[in-house]
């Protein structure tokens, strides 16, 4: 049942989606722009680790439009109806799961493009499976961390300054860690030595998603 639950979360924030597809456009249209920007600077780095610092600073502001309208779109009569129809840990939970997989996907895109429009020399002797692993982790934890924050922040008159003001220093974990992390994905590190980012990557995953799943409803609540 509660699988249930959370897949009609899921369906309903897809319908809700393809509903506003100017939003997704937009954002799409904002990694396009961005990436093309840079690209007017320099078509080709030399340090693989500006490359890929670059990437994450596109990644994180992509990321942050793209998951800030979780709850903040949300006026307290849509919230008022949601609260008496189901289960608040069902809400977080169907809203973090199709957070990331929108991460996930924007972060696709934008490795695409920004690959094609902006080059590295080192990028040779790229862990490409390491690299997608960094970053699929990485993008599940910021994804996660922003919809929480995204539901505190709709509690204070839906102001998205309160929500970048939270956002920033819990997010700072998790950025070190993906940044480092695909650095020795871009180096040929193995999976090997990447693993203890593996674990604490996944680790900050499963204390965001818990977290959630424990507070949400008391912030509900109010």
């Amino acid at each position: 049942m509660f699988v249930k639950q959370i897949t009609h979360i899921l369906k309903h924030e897809i319908s809700l989606e393809m509903k506003q597809k100017h939003f997704i456009s937009s954002i799409v249209l904002y990694i396009v722009s961005t990436i093309f920007v840079c690209s007017l600077s320099f078509t080709s780095i030399a340090e693989t680790s500006i490359w890929n610092a670059l990437f994450w600073i596109i990644i994180l502001f992509s990321l942050t439009n793209a998951i800030s309208k979780s709850f903040l779109n949300e006026n307290s009569d849509k919230q008022l109806f949601l609260y008496t129809l189901i289960n608040p840990r069902v809400l977080i939970l169907g809203k973090i799961l199709y957070n990331m997989i929108l991460s996930i996907l924007l972060v696709i895109v934008s490795f695409i493009l920004f690959n094609i429009f902006i080059q590295s020399d080192g990028l040779s002797d790229m862990n490409y499976t390491l690299f997608f692993l960094a970053v699929l982790l990485g993008s599940m934890s910021l994804s996660a961390t922003l919809t929480m924050v995204s539901a505190i922040a709709s509690k204070t008159n839906n102001n998205i300054g309160i929500l970048s003001i939270l956002a920033f220093p819990i997010l700072i974990p998790s950025l070190l860690l993906s940044i480092q992390f695909s650095n020795l994905a871009i180096n040929g590190g193995t999976v090997e030595m990447g693993s203890q980012f593996i674990v604490f990557l996944s680790l900050i995953n499963l204390l965001i998603i818990i977290l959630s799943f424990l507070l949400f409803p008391y912030l509900w609540r109010e």
